[in-house]
C-alpha cells in the first residue's frame, strides 16, 4: 500500500480525472448514483455540488478516487489503485471523521455480486441489515442489493487508534495498565508538569481519568515500550482540542516522547483534519516544549496556570498548531 493516503476536497482541476474514471465501466458499473453516459460536465457539476462529506482520495496530491462518509457510505477508486489497501485506509480516515460529528451509525448498500465492496464493508465492521434493490444507471434497471449498517461502537472496537513505530506500540488503556500509570503520574516530577494529577492521588482517582475510548476525543492512549507502560498520549476535548502526553522519567533522554507524540499527531491529523490544536506547557518543562516545536507548534502566549501537582500557579506557555492548507 502507498505510504500516505490523504483526504481532501475535490477541485475543478480534478474534473478530467473524475470523468475519465466514470467512463471506465469497471468502476462505474457498480455505482448506483452515477449517470450514464458520464461526461466532463457531469464531473464539473459533481465538484460544484460536493458537500463536506465528499472527499477526494489523494496520493502525492493526485486524485485517485472519491469517498462519501455520511449517513450512507460510498467509495470508488481508479483501477490501478484497487486491491492495494488504498480503499480500506481511505475509508478508515473518512468514517472516523463521520463519527467525530456525533453520529452513532452509518449505512451502506452494495449491488449483489460486487465482491470487492462486500469484502471492504465487512473489514470496516459493517454488518448485513437486509436485502433491498437499487437502481443501476449503467444497466438502467433495478438490481438486487444488500443493505449494511456500521455502528460507532463496532467501528471503534476494530479501528480505534492503534499505532506502531520503530520502538513503540500506542493503543488503548486497559485495567492492567493502571498500576504502572498510577506509579508514573504520582511521581512528583511528573505530576507537577501535568494539570490533573498529584502525588497523593489514589488508584481509583487515576482510573477515573482514563477510559477505553480509542476513536474520538477525549482519549488517552497508552505508550508501550518493550512490553512496559511508558506513558500516555492523547487529545482532550475543547475548541481547539488539546494534545496531552507524559513519559516515565526512567525512559527520558531516548527520544521516546518525540516518537510517540509525532506518530499520534500524524494519525490524528490524517483522520480528523483539525484546523488548529492547542497545548499548555509549563515554562520549566523545556523537553515538552521542544517536542511541540519540532511538530510545528508555536508559542503564542504565556499565562499562569494551576496544577494539582504544584502548590501554586506557575508560568506556562500556550502553544498552537495550525493547518497550513
Amino acid at each position: 500500500m502507498p505510504d500516505r493516503i490523504e483526504l481532501g476536497r475535490p477541485y475543478p482541476e480534478d474534473c478530467d480525472d473524475i470523468a475519465r474514471a466514470m467512463q471506465d465501466r469497471t468502476v462505474s458499473n457498480w455505482l448506483t448514483s452515477v449517470p450514464q453516459p458520464y461526461g466532463f460536465d457531469d464531473a464539473v457539476r459533481f465538484v460544484a455540488e460536493a458537500g463536506p462529506d465528499e472527499y477526494a482520495i489523494r496520493i502525492n496530491d493526485r486524485l485517485i478516487g472519491m469517498l462519501r462518509a455520511a449517513e450512507s457510505f460510498g467509495i470508488w477508486l481508479m483501477p490501478e489503485f484497487q486491491g492495494k489497501g488504498v480503499a480500506f485506509r481511505a475509508a478508515i480516515l473518512g468514517v472516523s471523521r463521520y463519527f467525530l460529528t456525533g453520529a452513532t451509525k452509518m449505512g451502506a448498500v452494495y449491488l449483489d455480486g460486487n465482491m470487492k465492496s462486500e469484502r471492504l464493508l465487512h473489514r470496516l465492521g459493517f454488518r448485513p441489515a437486509g436485502q433491498v434493490t437499487a437502481w443501476s444507471h449503467a444497466l438502467a434497471r433495478e438490481m438486487p442489493a444488500t443493505s449494511m449498517e456500521l455502528t460507532k461502537t463496532g467501528f471503534a472496537r476494530i479501528h480505534g487508534f492503534s499505532l506502531t513505530t520503530s520502538r513503540l506500540r500506542i493503543d488503548g488503556f486497559t485495567d492492567q495498565d493502571l498500576s504502572a500509570l498510577h506509579r508514573i503520574v504520582t511521581r512528583s516530577e511528573v505530576a507537577r508538569m501535568l494539570l490533573r494529577f498529584s502525588p497523593d492521588m489514589t488508584r481509583d482517582e487515576v482510573a477515573a481519568i482514563f477510559t477505553e475510548e480509542m476513536l474520538i476525543p477525549p482519549m488517552r492512549l497508552v505508550i508501550r515500550y518493550k512490553d512496559r507502560v511508558a506513558g500516555t498520549v492523547g487529545i482532550l476535548s475543547g475548541e481547539p482540542a488539546s494534545i496531552a502526553y507524559f513519559l516515565d522519567p526512567e525512559l527520558a533522554g531516548q527520544g521516546l516522547g518525540q516518537e510517540a507524540v509525532t506518530a499520534f499527531l500524524d494519525e490524528y491529523i490524517l483522520r480528523f483534519a483539525p484546523r488548529e490544536l492547542r497545548a499548555e506547557v509549563f515554562s520549566d518543562n523545556p523537553a515538552s516544549a521542544r517536542i511541540l516545536r519540532n511538530l510545528g507548534f508555536q508559542q503564542e502566549d504565556e499565562i499562569m496556570i494551576s496544577s494539582l501537582g504544584r502548590d501554586m500557579p506557575a508560568s506556562a506557555g500556550i502553544y498552537r498548531w495550525r493547518d497550513k492548507g
